[in-house]
Order: C-alpha cells, then structure tokens, then sequence
C-alpha cells in the first residue's frame, strides 16, 4: 500500500490530492482544499471509499495547509510514491 500524489484530480477548490493505494484500490484520500473564493481559507481532509470525511484543520495560508497534509503523510505507515 502506499500514497500517490494525483495532479489530474486537482482542480477547483482541491489544491493537493493524494490517494493511499493498495492494488489498484483506493483507501483513503486525502485533500487540501481552498475556500478563498468564498472569503475563507484551506482545509485538509481525509476521506474514505464510503464517505467517511475526518476534517484534519483550517488553516489561514496554503502553506501551513500543505505543511499539515505533509505532516500527515510522513505520520502514516505507507510511503509516498515518488512523481514519476
């Protein structure tokens, strides 16, 4: 099992999309989201296959969204798949 960053899902208000991965099947997912065309700010959210949404922060900057997304991703016990 491990995380893949996944680009081509990014769009809109998802800035950072990875999926944890275990052949071919997705486990959970795991999102940084941006709310400032509402006047808001960034969440992180991991969500799983039956729709079960764990809200992981708000953050003010995109930075510290990415920053505890990262922080979540090297907290698992699955690898990071490196960009290919």
């Amino acid at each position: 099992m491990h995380w893949q960053r996944r680009r081509d899902l990014e769009g809109g208000k998802e800035l950072g999309v990875w999926l944890l991965v275990d052949d071919g099947r997705v486990e959970r997912e795991l999102y940084v989201e941006s709310h400032e065309y509402r006047g808001g700010g960034f969440d992180v959210y991991t969500a799983t296959p039956d729709d079960e949404w764990s809200h992981e922060g708000t953050f003010e900057s995109r930075a510290d969204a990415f920053e505890r997304a990262l922080e979540l991703l090297d907290d698992s016990d699955h690898p990071l798949e490196a960009a290919g």
